[in-house]
């Protein structure tokens, strides 16, 4: 009798947990909200684990490793399920994030009810390594996080992706990313990108490390950066239209008013360069065309370039960079260089 007793007592708890879990995921809820999900909490330890249970199960939705486990159990049935809907209804009416985000506030329902079955079965998800994401040169790509997290990719761009209980983790090598994060106070989102750390709870932001070089600009919401290696320091705090530069390896970045749609015109099929070196509109033709672009001579790649290249084909780019640029082009058997003209 005590035994169906324990039982009972543990699936009103975890089906609790669950609504708790739905309930927090929107943006529509209060600090009463929070409030009172703290007391729930705080209650009992009972309380604590099942919801513990359910977070990890969150994380875990989106590893193939899982899902193969699983099977067919309710747990991934559901998520599948919702998500193909979601996505579906997406495509069809082309909404914007903030619709998307509450797309997905209405599938936390039927998800939390299938993690209250898996929590009921005692299921136990297993750690599971970074998830990579990459592109080659010519390529852009959109992916979409288990939280809802939505991150653009340049071309030739390269992020490792891992969810822990205390922090959504990302490392970032040679790339370049539009970051639509989530809010989360709970679990905050941490960019690992050369020498510094960037740490976002909801935001939209551009990211960029190329040749040991780290700019970002934040379009919505407040990114605070860090040295890696002193995580304890006073961060630099970069809110909407300001722009943060900084060499690896050096103690100094700077801090400046910037307009984001020229950070973020990639994402339109448009470069924007305002007075930069022809030797990184070369590196950037590069990484979009897959085609070796390099100035012939130190003097070439010195050059100061300002103007906006619409990147439809390498043709037609090249052609207006020469009229925009006193440049001549010419094209090799496995290159393209660019002379002073």
């Amino acid at each position: 009798m005590r035994k169906t007793e324990d039982h009972h007592d543990e699936g009103r708890v975890a089906e609790e947990a669950a609504r708790w879990f739905a309930s927090l995921q929107g943006e529509a809820a209060t600090g009463d909200d929070w409030l009172a999900f703290e007391r729930w909490i705080l209650a009992s330890p009972a309380h604590a684990r099942a919801y513990e249970q359910l977070e990890r199960l969150w994380v875990d939705l989106d590893q193939a490793e899982i899902a193969r486990e699983l099977g067919g159990r309710p747990l991934v049935a559901a998520a599948r399920r919702v998500r193909g809907q979601a996505d579906a209804s997406r495509r069809a009416s082309g909404r914007s994030d903030p619709t998307r985000r509450r797309l997905w506030i209405g599938a936390g329902g039927a998800i939390a009810a299938a993690l209250v079955v898996a929590v009921g079965v005692g299921l136990k998800p297993s750690g599971a390594p970074g998830q990579v994401y990459a592109t080659a040169p010519g390529q852009t790509r959109t992916v979409t996080l288990a939280d809802g997290t939505r991150i653009q990719l340049n071309s030739a761009s390269r992020i490792t992706v891992r969810f822990d209980r205390d922090a959504r983790r990302v490392e970032m090598a040679d790339a370049e990313a539009v970051f639509d994060v989530t809010h989360d106070a709970r679990r905050p989102f941490l960019i690992s990108a050369g020498d510094r750390q960037v740490r976002v709870v909801g935001t939209q932001f551009n990211l960029r490390r190329r040749d040991g070089l780290m700019d970002l600009t934040v379009s919505r919401g407040t990114v605070e950066v860090r040295p890696a290696d002193r995580l304890d320091a006073q961060p630099t705090k970069v809110t909407v239209g300001q722009e943060l530069t900084h060499a690896e390896g050096q103690p100094a970045q700077v801090l400046k008013v910037a307009d984001p749609d020229v950070a973020f015109a990639w994402t339109n099929g448009q470069l924007i360069y305002r007075d930069q070196p022809l030797s990184a509109v070369a590196a950037d033709l590069t990484r979009r065309f897959g085609t070796p672009v390099r100035a012939a001579d130190a003097r070439t790649a010195a050059l100061r370039f300002s103007g906006v290249l619409v990147v439809d084909n390498q043709a037609d780019v090249l052609r207006r960079l020469s009229a925009y640029a006193p440049v001549r082009v010419e094209r090799t058997a496995t290159e393209i260089i660019l002379h002073h003209r």
